[in-house]
């Protein structure tokens, strides 16, 4: 039997993750263009971060060569300060071209600054961010990858592969991905309704924002929630009976009234929390 929370290849550039409650998630693989761009950015970064390395330890050893007469009160050979120094310098280069993925990929859930320009992340096949043990082992095996040179054997594995994964990716279980687009109540708010000529309105209008007394019992939680829902009820992701049991519990939690029994009733009825939210925040 397949695990409901399996990732599953739909076409070139698409996953869907299908969860228990059967709700699904399409996420848009990064390709190699948009994975290229974010490793030149972070290389030319941890380029500039080396420059500016090389620049201290230079003047680091000269202001040890112009002090070699202190120096030599300490010890007859002054050059062992030179080496502490190289030796300080060759341990942060390598924590700076090892640790920059790792530091930033845990620390921005799946990102660096690369990453975030070009628009990806890294996520586990679940769909999960990656947590410090995924990060460690895709940022190791980055050393083959590298192989013979600026990351050619990574760049082969993956263009013969459907999904852009490098052998790191293989090795830690994760996939790169196209970052979505920040969801806005503006979005997947449904217009309001036209009224006819001289009746009463009976859905809030821009003008007059929906009001829920007890809106105020809505958590930050819940109204992100609510808000993705109905993104992906937009792209047809969600399953009728997920809205309405959504729609029922808050309708429950804010002593609200349903406008009705359907699934258009209870997509309504979110969008109405959504931006009552939203108002009763400003």
């Amino acid at each position: 039997m397949e695990n409901p929370s399996e990732l599953r290849p739909l076409d070139a550039d698409e996953y869907t993750i299908a969860t228990p409650e059967n709700v699904t998630f399409d996420y848009l693989v990064a390709g190699i263009g948009s994975r290229f761009i974010g490793a030149l950015i972070d290389t030319l970064a941890i380029a500039v971060l080396l420059v500016l390395l090389n620049i201290l330890i230079v003047v680091a050893l000269n202001a040890v060569s112009d002090s070699g007469v202190a120096a030599n009160d300490l010890s007859d050979d002054p050059g062992w300060v030179a080496g502490l120094v190289i030796a300080i310098y060759a341990l942060i280069n390598f924590g700076l071209f090892w640790g920059y993925y790792f530091v930033f990929e845990l620390a921005w859930q799946g990102q660096t600054p690369g990453k975030r320009v070009a628009g990806t992340r890294v996520v586990r096949l679940n769909g999960d961010g990656p947590g410090f043990l995924d990060v460690a082992i895709r940022n190791l095996v980055r050393l083959v990858d590298f192989l013979p040179f600026a990351y050619a054997l990574g760049f082969v594995v993956m263009f013969f592969n459907r999904n852009a994964r490098r052998l790191g990716d293989f090795a830690a279980g994760t996939l790169v991905i196209r970052q979505p687009e920040a969801v806005r109540l503006e979005t997947i708010a449904p217009p309001a309704p036209r009224l006819a000529p001289g009746a009463a309105p009976t859905v809030s209008g821009a003008d007059t924002p929906p009001t829920i007394p007890t809106i105020r019992r809505l958590s930050g939680d819940d109204y992100q929630l609510v808000c993705t829902l109905l993104e992906r009820r937009l792209r047809g992701q969600v399953n009728p009976a997920l809205m309405l049991r959504l729609a029922r519990a808050l309708s429950a939690k804010l002593e609200t009234p349903l406008p009705g029994p359907t699934e258009h009733d209870a997509q309504r009825f979110l969008a109405t929390v959504a931006e009552a939210y939203r108002q009763a925040a400003r």
